[in-house]
């Protein structure tokens, strides 16, 4: 992924690393002018204002193209961290529901922040490799330059230096993909600390067990792993000082013991070259770790198999579903629920054939488990039939998923509630109709809106569900699912669900799937479809047609 957006960037990057050439170039230029001027030093003939005006040119062209090139290469940074966020969000829009209930949503979320952090930080350094990597290379190619034989004695300590430094980097690298395993744990520890604050604050047992046993081993564990691997790269870095060092060594006591008839000048300029050199090499060794993080993040976000198939097109239409179809076409769907492939766990559902018209009212009954909600996941789409397929109006849904997923709105269990309200078009919705909905719901004393912003969602499950009811009804969706709604209602709205609600959509030709166990409003459905061990059985007849009588009043939405 980094490659790929390293790479749609290559003109700019050459550009700029053309530019640090320059750069480099400048500063062995400065080098080699005060090493030509040092033999000058005695030299009372010499032309000292010329060689100041020349020294003083080099210095502003070291500038110069220092900060162009490496304001070029920031730039460059930014805009790939931009494009790695807006990628990054756009694969995972783009990921089935179902893949992204299988990697997990703990995993997901420390992809979003610890992943795109240490990516983040390894952008920002590329400016640095960049430059410091152009220096260093430009200094050993003048120092070759200058004399090959001495450069053999330096290169062969720096080849060893390479060597090491490549293995330490291997085992840091290593190590870093270890922290970034318990980094998921970590975040998934975190996530339980929000969700089930309540479990914790009552049960003092839980939390201490929580505590001592859950969470703290995690960070130890994470501080532990961390250190380890920091103590790597600060053996490289003290490493690459000794080299440095070594490699001076090298330089004046070799020329001694094997090249005596070498100039003293030639000398010198390896030396001045090796301590210029010193502070890039010491940069790109430093900048290791965090580049090293960013390798392993990258990886991280390739192993979670989000989509490739960017849907960057598709998010700039707004897709419009087909009001007035007649028939919904379920033909021998199956769906095996497998959680991984280390998981035992198997549960499926299948073959499921039935037929439904356009301003049904559908009830899905049975038992917890048998295999409602999985049913209704597969019919909008959610998940993807592993045998027969879904037909509305004769075309195939799986030939159009996005097209088809459009026609419906639905209100699960587990159900997020966003601030922002759309309407059919996709669009921030109509304040005065939003208001009218709050206040028939009896939440306009909760929740206020400003140009479809709704000024709050931390509301009780069963207020949420009525805003979660609002935001489904004003999609104005051709089709509707509305899992277990009414379980968190009093016995008013309750009533208002099933006498008013659903006759209302039926009359605007809405059809609606309610997963209910609420058996005394069963009669009020067109069809009644039973689940029991993933089996489905149509048993509408079972249930009379009359429907009930309820002493409390309904509040009609509309």
């Amino acid at each position: 992924m980094l490659y790929r957006l390293v790479l749609s960037h290559k003109k700019l990057l050459i550009l700029a690393t053309l530019l640090s050439v320059v750069s480099a170039l400048s500063g062995i230029g400065i080098i080699s002018l005060v090493n030509a001027e040092i033999e000058n030093v005695s030299n009372p003939d010499s032309d000292v204002l010329r060689g100041l005006g020349i020294f003083f040119a080099a210095l502003a062209g070291f500038l110069t193209f220092s900060v162009i090139s490496q304001y070029i290469l920031t730039k460059l940074s930014v805009q790939i961290m931009v494009s790695i966020r807006e990628n990054l969000v756009k694969r995972v829009l783009s990921t089935s529901y179902e893949q992204i209930e299988r990697v997990g949503g703990h995993r997901i979320f420390a992809t979003l922040t610890k992943d795109i952090e240490s990516l983040t930080a390894t952008l920002s350094a590329v400016p640095h490799v960049a430059y410091n990597l152009a220096t260093v290379l430009l200094c050993f190619a003048y120092m070759a330059y200058q004399s090959w034989q001495l450069f053999l004695f330096v290169g062969g300590v720096l080849l060893l230096a390479m060597v090491v430094a490549q293995l330490l980097m291997g085992l840091g690298i290593q190590r870093f993909q270890a922290v970034r395993e318990l980094d998921d744990s970590l975040f998934k520890n975190f996530r339980a600390l929000i969700d089930g604050g309540k479990e914790l604050n009552i049960n003092f047992n839980r939390k201490r067990f929580f505590y001592k046993e859950v969470v703290t081993p995690n960070i130890q564990e994470i501080k532990k792993s961390t250190i380890s691997a920091h103590i790597v790269f600060i053996i490289l870095s003290n490493w690459t000082n000794l080299i440095l060092f070594l490699a001076l060594g090298s330089v004046v006591f070799m020329s001694q013991l094997f090249l005596s008839g070498i100039a003293t000048a030639v000398v010198v300029s390896f030396v001045l070259t090796l301590v210029y050199v010193i502070g890039p090499l010491t940069v790109l060794i430093n900048t290791y770790s965090v580049v090293a993080e960013g390798i392993v993040s990258s990886q991280k976000i390739e192993k979670l198999q989000l989509s490739e198939e960017i849907l960057t097109d598709q998010l700039d239409n707004t897709l419009n579903p087909e009001h007035n179809w007649q028939t919904l076409d379920i033909e021998a769907i199956e769906y095996e629920y497998r959680r991984d492939d280390s998981d035992d766990y198997h549960f499926s559902i299948g073959p499921v054939s039935t037929q439904i018209q356009r301003g049904e009212i559908v009830f899905l009954i049975g038992g917890n488990g048998c295999g409602k909600s999985t049913f209704a996941k597969v019919l909008c789409g959610l998940y993807t039939p592993t045998q027969g397929r879904i037909r509305l109006d004769g075309r195939d849904a799986a030939q159009a998923m996005d097209w088809y997923r459009c026609h419906f709105s639905t209100i699960f269990s587990d159900f997020y509630l966003f601030e922002q309200v759309i309407d059919a078009n996709g669009m921030l919705a109509d304040d005065n109709k939003i208001r009218q909905y709050l206040s028939k719901l009896k939440l306009d004393q909760k929740v206020t809106v400003d140009k479809g912003i709704l000024s709050t969602t931390e509301l009780s499950q069963g207020q949420k569900k009525r805003l979660g009811l609002l935001l489904s009804y004003m999609e104005d969706t051709p089709l509707y699912i509305f899992d277990e709604w009414a379980a968190d209602q009093d016995p008013y709205f309750r009533n208002f669900f099933y006498r008013e609600l659903l006759p209302e959509l039926k009359s605007l030709g809405k059809t609606v799937f309610v997963i209910s166990h609420d058996e005394h409003y069963f009669s009020l459905s067109d069809r009644i479809l039973k689940f029991e061990a993933g089996q489905m059985e149509d048993v509408t007849a079972s249930f009379p047609a009359t429907p009930p009588v309820d002493k409390h009043q309904p509040v009609a939405l509309a």
